[in-house]
């Protein structure tokens, strides 16, 4: 019986590696999905070179926004950036490198603010002012809040600093005017261990903001922000299904018998494709509406360009089937080389992991994938607000893909 096991385990070995594409596809395509998720995450989980960029803007008259970004500065897991190009931030610039989606996160102090965290405790009229957190709306709490809790701790304890010593000072000399020299300095130290003036006494605020242009009327929820993502992913599945058809239907001669009858190669090509394209939007619309209906998720204010975009998605996804279709032999290639595809390029393009906590290159070479702007362009409908004039851009480079893919895959194709 031993001998037995070993012999039908000894056939199916050899069969296995009998295809040496399909072996490296099956070792290669988890090793490549290893790689890229690690370089991906490393904005998560890399050394401190490896940070979360924040583009900082300082306004302020005095000093004590420069503390602050001192202070932001030395904490593993930010990295800060004052300057682009060369020339110290503005608002324009970095309203600008988010709209265009180089950075995510902006942090702006107002010229006021040194003027308002030292005015006098006693003062008549008491001025207040506010720090923005400028954030691209597909940006998570999960990351706009550690910041903003961080921005707010450090913003306490220098309006703190600044405002204890008139504090101080004025009940010393209200209550103890002849008081040993030493009893303000102790005085100080105890109320800097009670932080008194926390809270609604300190007279800044944070107030985190979109970008001009960005019509969020509300913060996007969990769905908004995940369920692109995951469609692209599904509609990309696309490939290995109707790879594996093509490769069937030629091994079991089904476009030999076809080729026989009076019918066009082109008509044949069409009639094989267009079944599946019409699968992919079917499975666009299910996803999208029963998030709609199930989760409230909202579709945005263009179903126009939602549409354009879906179409233009789809027919990206059937032009990289083509392609599979046409550059396997065996269905062992044709699965293994779908599923090396769809997995890089969703990693790529930010399917799985949010671009903009990618190291820059990597951001870069995600461009070079369908997915990247696929979900660039479903973020500016379901999530910025934007209309259809604003996803032409994304739009043209999906047909791009298509036409490219279509063109290397037809091509290529053989009946046969």
């Amino acid at each position: 019986m031993i001998n037995q096991i070993f012999a039908l385990s000894w056939k199916d070995l050899k069969i296995f590696f009998k295809d040496p594409a399909a072996v490296a596809l099956t070792f290669l395509t988890p090793f490549v999905f290893i790689v890229v998720m690690s370089y991906a995450l490393q904005g998560v989980f890399g050394s401190e070179e490896e940070s979360f960029q924040i583009l900082v803007v300082n306004q302020d008259r005095g000093n004590h926004a420069e503390q602050i970004i001192q202070e932001l500065s030395k904490m593993k897991g930010f990295r800060i950036e004052t300057d682009w190009d060369g020339q110290p931030l503005t608002r324009q610039t970095a309203e600008s490198l988010i709209i265009t989606g180089k950075r995510g996160l902006a942090i702006i102090f107002p010229p006021e603010f040194s003027a308002v965290l030292t005015q006098p405790l006693i003062a008549a009229e008491r001025f207040t002012t506010t720090v923005i957190l400028l954030a691209d709306p597909v940006i998570s709490i999960q990351f706009t809040e550690p910041l903003s809790g961080t921005l707010r701790g450090l913003i306490e304890r220098t309006a703190f600093a600044a405002l204890a010593p008139q504090g101080i000072d004025f009940v010393l000399n209200q209550l103890a005017p002849s008081a040993p020299a030493d009893a303000s300095e102790r005085l100080k130290s105890l109320m800097l261990s009670s932080r008194v003036l926390e809270g609604d006494n300190v007279p800044v605020s944070i107030a985190q903001l979109a970008p001009p242009g960005m019509r969020v009327e509300q913060k996007p929820n969990t769905f908004q922000q995940n369920i692109p993502g995951y469609t692209i992913y599904g509609i990309f599945w696309i490939v290995n299904a109707l790879a594996l058809s093509v490769l069937q239907e030629k091994r079991d001669g089904t476009f030999r018998r076809l080729m026989v009858a009076p019918i066009d190669r082109a008509v044949m090509f069409v009639g094989k494709l267009l079944p599946y394209y019409i699968i992919n939007l079917a499975q666009i619309g299910i996803l999208l509406g029963v998030s709609s209906v199930l989760f409230g998720m909202s579709l945005g204010r263009s179903p126009s360009g939602l549409v354009a975009v879906s179409l233009a998605t789809a027919a990206s996804a059937l032009g990289l089937g083509v392609l599979v279709s046409a550059a396997a032999r065996t269905e062992s290639q044709a699965a293994g080389l779908s599923v090396l595809l769809i997995l890089t390029m969703c990693t790529l393009g930010g399917c799985f992991v949010p671009r903009f906590i990618m190291p820059d290159w990597l951001r870069t070479l995600g461009l070079i994938t369908p997915h990247a702007w696929a979900l660039d362009a479903y973020q500016h409908l379901l999530v910025r607000g934007y209309g259809l004039v604003e996803v032409l851009p994304q739009i043209g480079a999906l047909l791009g893909f298509a036409v490219l893919f279509f063109g290397i895959g037809t091509w290529r194709f053989r009946f046969e």
